[in-house]
């Protein structure tokens, strides 16, 4: 996987924060050691904000069907959104579906507090050229929730099953089970 100091951690935890059902639950669900260079203070007007965005590809019948109104079309070939160029969209039903999704956190200094939370990423929001700017943490998205986490998960969950349940002793022989698994997502996305 990698020496250490490398982030393997740390992209875990980003994981987590994005995607783990139960990290909501703790209490704070970030802190300062979450925010570049331990700065979450306020710079003037501007609350900083800690921003990690991830797109789940190989997503099931169901769960297409479940996101359906949040879902893009991604491109193998350019590990990109495939709608991004001028014209794409003609091109776009040979990518598959994709889920995009963001997490935001942020230090609030009337609480005293650390807040946030996971949202649906697309459509993206829209602005209001006659109101004022919300300063409200994922303004204008919808929240991804514990039951959508969880349906993300409880999708990869069973694919993974279903592909070690087909290995044979040898396909698992001298491998750890997260290799296993690991292998069997790698085959059903």
């Amino acid at each position: 996987m990698g020496s250490n100091s490398v982030g393997k951690s740390t992209v875990c935890e980003a994981l987590e924060l994005i995607l783990g059902p139960e990290r909501m639950f703790r209490q704070p669900v970030v802190d300062e050691h979450d925010f570049y260079g331990g700065c979450y203070q306020p710079v003037g007007e501007e609350l900083p904000e800690t921003r990690l965005e991830a797109v789940l590809t190989g997503l099931s019948p169901a769960a297409e069907r479940q996101f359906g109104p949040h879902l893009r079309r991604w491109s193998d070939e350019t590990a990109d959104f495939a709608d991004l160029e001028p014209g794409a969209l003609e091109q776009a039903d040979a990518g598959q579906w994709c889920l995009p999704v963001v997490f935001l956190g942020r230090y609030d200094p009337q609480e005293d507090d650390f807040f946030g939370g996971t949202f649906f990423a697309h459509p993206m929001k829209m602005e209001d050229a006659l109101g004022e700017e919300s300063s409200e943490l994922g303004a204008g998205m919808r929240p991804f929730t514990r039951e959508d986490k969880r349906h993300c998960i409880a999708q990869r969950a069973v694919r993974a099953w279903t592909a070690i349940r087909g290995a044979t002793p040898h396909g698992v022989e001298g491998k750890g089970l997260r290799a296993v698994v690991q292998d069997a997502l790698g085959a059903h996305q």
